[in-house]
This record gives C-alpha cells, sequence and structure tokens, in this order.
C-alpha cells in the first residue's frame, strides 16, 4: 500500500486508459474522424468508450481484487476488443461490414465474461469463450490487414497496437521474473 491506496502500482497504471478513453471519445465525437471512417462511428466511440471503462474496471479491481470485481475488469475489455476488431473489418472490408458486425460482437464479448463468472460461482470458471473473444481477433486482425487493404494509407497504428498488445502479454505472462529484475511487476506494466 503507498498513499492510502492498495495494490498502488496496478491502480495508478491504469490512469492512462482512461485518459486515452476520454480522449478518444472527444475524438469519436468531432464532425470529420481524421484517420477514420465517418461510417463506422459508432464502432470507435464505443471502442475509446470500452476503453475508458477498462481503466475503470480495472482501477475498481486491483483496488480490492476479487472475483467479483474481476467482472468489471473485464467486461469493458471485451467491449473494447469486439468494437476494435470490427472497426478493421469496416476498415478493411466495408464500413457496412463493420457496422454490422459490432452488435453481435460486443454481445458475445459481454456473455463470454457472464458465462465464466456464472461458471466460476459453481466452482468451474471456464475461461474458454473468454479466451477466444480475446484472442481470434488478435489473430484474425494481421491476417485480415495481410490480404485485405485497408482505406488508409498507413496502417502503421495498427500494427503498433498490435505489437503493444504481445508486449503486454509478454509482461503478464512473467510477472513474477519482472517484478523480481526491476521491482514493478510485468502486470503493472502491461497496463
Amino acid at each position: 500500500m503507498i498513499s492510502g491506496i492498495p495494490n498502488f502500482w496496478n491502480v495508478v497504471s491504469n490512469i492512462p486508459f482512461i485518459l486515452i478513453g476520454i480522449a478518444g471519445i472527444c475524438f469519436s465525437l468531432t464532425k470529420t474522424i481524421k484517420g477514420g471512417l465517418s461510417g463506422l462511428r459508432q464502432n470507435y466511440l464505443l471502442f475509446f468508450t470500452g476503453v475508458l471503462l477498462t481503466g475503470i474496471g480495472s482501477t475498481c479491481y486491483h483496488w480490492s481484487p476479487s472475483n467479483d470485481s474481476l467482472v468489471w475488469d473485464r467486461l469493458p475489455m471485451t467491449v473494447a476488443f469486439m468494437a476494435f476488431f470490427s472497426a478493421i473489418l469496416g476498415e478493411n472490408y466495408s464500413a457496412k461490414t463493420g457496422k454490422s458486425a459490432l452488435w453481435p460482437l460486443v454481445i458475445a464479448g459481454i456473455f463470454s465474461v457472464f458465462y465464466w463468472h456464472f461458471t466460476e460461482q459453481s466452482g468451474q470458471g471456464d475461461l474458454r469463450l473468454y479466451a477466444v473473444v480475446q484472442f481470434l481477433p488478435m489473430i484474425l486482425i494481421p491476417v485480415i490487414m495481410l490480404t485485405h487493404e485497408s482505406r488508409f494509407i498507413s496502417d502503421s497504428l495498427v500494427w503498433c497496437f498490435m505489437m503493444a498488445y504481445l508486449i503486454a502479454k509478454f509482461a503478464e505472462y512473467y510477472d513474477a521474473e519482472i517484478l523480481d529484475l526491476i521491482l514493478i511487476s510485468g502486470h503493472t506494466l502491461k497496463h
């Protein structure tokens, strides 16, 4: 505990999610979306709302970790993942495809968290559907980007996002080893 904040670094490392979420929501509400498709405004808005709520949900979870608070950590992440994936579909296939995929994907993501929570309460803790929701888009996005030309001059930000995701997963996997090495956990760096 630092400054009265339990799990201090895991709590405060969520501030960037909150700030990026707010900035992205403002970006999504502008008249013209520079670097995006106006037809995918709802996808972008839901993605950045998911990022903002991920920061809030993860803060709540790390402040007082439990399976019940973990729901509020995972739920907005699935919204962000699915909205992002639908935006990629829209940018690389058609805006209509991205718009049509948004809500079915988001509902599948939300369902995966509630399914995990239900099975967790019954002693099973089945994360398979949640894992599909989180990892399948991260596998499919590079395939989509390599096989279908984007409507944008450069997809470098998406590739940077994908690289950051891989680095975050690496940091999470080597959590304890990173903590021993630099005195900040891999999970904190993942944030």
